[in-house]
């Protein structure tokens, strides 16, 4: 019973839900509203063609098959209503750019099933009676209700996904102690790619920054000797003829 009532909760605090039910009831009144019909079945007969939509709608899910980006349309619509889905940058972006080629195939498939019939009514209308031409043009406005509302319906989820791509890309500025981290793996890794071992890369450093052969010691807990061969192969290594020369470099990095 309480799985039950978790569910139920569950589902009417789902955004998911809510809009649906928004949706549905705005439509309605909407039509009710404009066209003066009270009553579901006028609205069903009036408004609801298969023939129409389906077209339209196979068209623009042919045009995603064929794109090869069905998974990833699919997959926008689980990662923009669901809160526990872990998605990388790169699946964002495929399920954006899925997104809008899709609205894009909704839009020629209109098109497309608008301007056929619109020619051949008016290449008709002069040969047939006026009779059937309110019927025509309610079937026309059908093909542009359809796709407007399917491109209604991928809007929240393109923006949703498009919402989470910028939160990638909005990274908090790196700390003091970051910039100055990556900055000394830069300098390591150039010094090493100029043939230094790792010691001589950190007594490179060291005297780069103006610490003598004791304190350099000092810091390694090496003998002063030591520094002293160490820095003998670093300034043949690096071809730099003194301490200065080898902070010029360091500088330079």
């Amino acid at each position: 019973m309480e799985k039950k009532r978790n569910r139920i909760r569950k589902m009417f605090g789902n955004r998911v839900f809510w809009g649906i039910i928004c949706f549905i009831l705005n439509m309605y009144f909407f039509i009710a509203v404009t066209c003066g019909f009270h009553n579901w079945k006028e609205i069903y007969l009036m408004y609801v063609d298969g023939w129409t939509f389906w077209p339209i709608f196979m068209f623009a899910a042919l045009v995603i098959y064929m794109a090869r980006m069905e998974k990833d349309f699919f997959r926008g619509f689980k990662i923009a209503f669901s809160r526990q889905v872990s998605v990388s940058r790169m699946e964002l972006q495929k399920a954006v750019s899925a997104m809008g080629y899709a609205e894009k195939a909704v839009v020629f498939s209109g098109v497309l099933s608008t301007v056929f019939p619109l020619v051949d009514l008016f290449y008709y209308m002069n040969h047939t009676s006026m009779t059937g031409l309110g019927p025509a043009l309610g079937v026309l406005s059908l093909k542009i209700l359809y796709p407007a509302i399917l491109l209604l319906v991928l809007l929240p989820v393109r923006a949703r996904l498009e919402q989470m791509v910028v939160s990638y890309m909005e990274e908090p500025e790196d700390s003091e102690e970051e910039r100055k981290e990556a900055e000394g793996q830069r300098l390591y890794f150039s010094l090493r790619a100029a043939g230094l071992t790792d010691r001589e890369t950190e007594v490179a450093r060291l005297a780069a920054s103006g610490m003598s052969n004791v304190e350099i010691g000092r810091e390694l807990y090496i003998s002063v000797a030591t520094v002293k061969k160490h820095m003998t192969h670093i300034l043949e290594k690096t071809q730099c003829a003194d301490r200065e020369a080898l902070a010029d470099r360091v500088r330079k990095i």
